[in-house]
């Protein structure tokens, strides 16, 4: 890697963003300066691009720069089997700068840490579009006069649109309020709405907000703004006069800009149902709520924008496009001084866990670039602290997507054990002496010669008699409190959580005598986030929540977080009518104000005990049981050995 990149809207600081805006402001004088003479830029587009590609090329030809092209990669080496490490090694020696686009995540940061010259993100599958962004919010700012403040609406593909991760952050930065209106089953990644909580102190709500239906009917939109003490995803139960305040605060926005994107077919899964889209059309123009609300685009766009939008003034996309020019101009004059100087920038955590062993965690994102082309990218991860239930959760250098690890190990001793927050300070000190090893399954961990720590005593405090009777109580004072029966949808928290939703669901329906619908959240996937387990027919489509009643179901609650984010997915995705929380075991120690509806049994623990659920789907004992057993530090295990 040599000199800056633009890999992610993260490289710039916000003081940067700002003083590329004053160049883009003096085009003229960029022309004039000649800033690129000399310089050539090749651009590597693995993917169609009309805006981009050209913008740059104008871009570098206009700063007295020259151009080298391969507009479809698929002509290029790529098609006889070159990796992306190669083929920046081979250009970046042709080159002075490189502009990139590609279809996997995070192989622009790949091809950044073989090339030898600066690497500029022009998309990196359904990750991030940083100049892009760039483009977006100089927009926003030559139109409003400011980014401080404004409240954007952003609408459609909220999940696969690369453009919309990079904006939602950087919109943050600077201070906006974001409304995320998306089209059904295409809400903002988790991953997003936790990163804009935990670096910019941003809180979520999801609004029902009548001003918003010409746009949209069959999803609510999420308010998500920095600082506010209203995060409804903590509430269960919906509280009434809260949602009524919530909603008297939306109706009184005023939405300075409405950003559509079109629906990503090229980054869906096939046979992925297709529903009502957001289409912004006479009933927006002619709405007096949006009577000074620009409309904006990345374009290309399908048929979410009505061709009548392109002749009022408020239709700003075509504007938005020709930007393009002088902030690449800016960007790339901006990177060249940068360079020349060799300023450090905006820096990305400088130390990485790296696996000491070959057989370490995987990223979890089938597109990320370690696992599609490993001999590009090694796998790396920085630590998330605070994790639900106190989790250790690694990201992804390359793709942002997280990880729930699973089980540590010991290099030195050899020895492996599950992960518990207990072990978090030992963790830790492994990691800084290079002595971490992380393992997604025991088998994986035993290959390598690994054996397991010990635990203290095991004592039962439920057997399986005791299970089922929790359960079929639980179940009778679910069916005490629900208004409708009919509409009711049980979710359990992958995995145990799950098994447990489904027993549940079991005994409601021998008492109801119909089928109870049943559905899974999966916190630390990169898929589906909510499926559907029952019934399971093709023909019974995604599950739906809005104006439902809702029992959330895991085995043990400890902290609440991981409770909390499930509900954040719960409440992203619709407005039910209420969400009430069941779980088997409740050990207190509440770090969030979550409490449970249902409860199995109460078992108040000291931190360095564990309760453990086993269940016959997921272990290979016959019969259910819950144990309590103590951590044993393995450091004061290993010492306890050699003494």
């Amino acid at each position: 890697m040599s000199g800056r990149n633009l890999i992610s809207i993260a490289d710039l600081t916000n003081d940067e963003i700002e003083e590329i805006f004053e160049l883009a402001d003096g085009v003229e004088k960029m022309r004039a300066d000649k800033g690129a003479d000399g310089r050539i830029m090749a651009t590597l587009f693995y993917e169609p691009s009309t805006r981009t590609r050209l913008s740059f090329e104008s871009a570098m030809h206009r700063l007295g720069g020259s151009v080298i092209s391969c507009s479809d990669m698929r002509s290029s080496s790529t098609a006889k089997g070159e990796t992306v490490a190669d083929t920046a090694k081979v250009v970046s020696s042709y080159a002075d700068v490189l502009v990139v686009r590609h279809y996997w995540d995070g192989a622009v940061q790949a091809m950044a840490e073989h090339a030898g010259v600066p690497v500029i993100n022009a998309g990196d599958g359904g990750h991030e579009h940083p100049t892009q962004t760039l483009c977006d919010l100089y927009t926003l700012k030559k139109e409003r006069g400011r980014l401080k403040g404004l409240t954007v609406v952003i609408c459609g593909d909220l999940k696969h649109g690369r453009t919309i991760h990079s904006l939602v952050f950087a919109l943050a930065r600077f201070g906006a309020n974001v409304v995320t209106l998306a089209a059904n089953g295409m809400e903002l990644p988790q991953y997003v709405l936790e990163r804009l909580e935990r670096e910019y102190d941003y809180t979520l709500a999801p609004v029902a907000s009548g001003d918003l239906n010409t746009v949209v009917t069959e999803t609510d939109a999420l308010y998500l703004t920095p600082k506010q003490p209203h995060q409804l995803a903590l509430f269960t139960q919906l509280d009434p006069g809260l949602q009524t305040r919530l909603n008297t605060m939306v109706s009184g926005l005023r939405y300075d800009a409405f950003y559509m994107t079109r629906k990503q077919k090229e980054r869906m899964k096939e046979g992925t149902t297709e529903s009502g889209y957001p289409i912004i059309g006479s009933e927006f123009l002619k709405a007096q709520r949006f009577k000074n609300t620009v409309v904006m685009h990345p374009l290309p766009r399908v048929d979410e924008l009505a061709p009548e939008v392109d002749k009022d003034r408020r239709g700003i996309y075509f504007k938005q496009a020709a930007y393009g020019v002088p902030v690449r101009m800016a960007l790339l004059q901006f990177l060249f001084a940068r360079n020349a100087a060799q300023s450090a920038g905006a820096k990305k955590p400088a130390t990485w866990v790296e696996s000491p062993e070959p057989l370490g965690p995987q990223c979890a994102n089938p597109n990320c670039i370690t696992v599609t082309e490993s001999a590009s990218a090694q796998r790396k991860f920085d630590f998330l602290a605070g994790g639900p239930g106190g989790a250790l959760i690694l990201r992804c250098l390359y793709c942002d997507h997280r990880i729930k690890v699973q089980l540590v190990g010991h290099v030195k001793s050899k020895r492996y054990c599950a992960y518990d927050i207990a072990l978090g300070d030992t963790i830790m000190d492994w990691f800084k002496n290079r002595e971490l090893a992380i393992f997604d399954s025991i088998k994986a961990a035993e290959e390598l010669g690994y054996e397991p720590y010990k635990s203290g005593p095991q004592r039962n405090v439920m057997d399986q008699p005791a299970i089922e009777n929790a359960l079929r109580e639980i179940a009778r004072q679910i069916l005490s409190d629900c208004e409708d029966a009919s509409r009711l949808l049980v979710l359990g928290i992958r995995s145990k959580g799950s098994y447990l939703a489904q027993r549940i669901a079991a005994e409601l329906a021998v008492a109801q005598k119909r089928k109870i619908e049943v559905g899974e959240i999966e916190i630390y996937g990169s898929g589906e986030e909510i499926r559907r387990l029952s019934p399971a027919e093709p023909e019974a489509g995604p599950l739906n929540l809005k104006d439902r009643e809702i029992v959330l179901v895991d085995d043990v609650i400890y902290t609440g977080r991981t409770v909390k984010n499930a509900l954040d997915i719960i409440f992203r995705s619709a407005r039910p009518k209420a969400v009430r929380l069941a779980v088997l075991i409740d050990r207190g120690h509440r770090a969030v104000p979550v409490k449970p509806n249902y409860v199995g049994k109460h078992i108040p623990s000291s931190e360095r005990e564990r309760v453990r659920v086993k269940l016959r789907e997921a272990e290979h004992d016959e019969r259910d049981k819950v144990v309590i057993y103590s951590i044993i530090n393995p450091v004061e295990q290993l010492t306890g050995e050699i003494g």
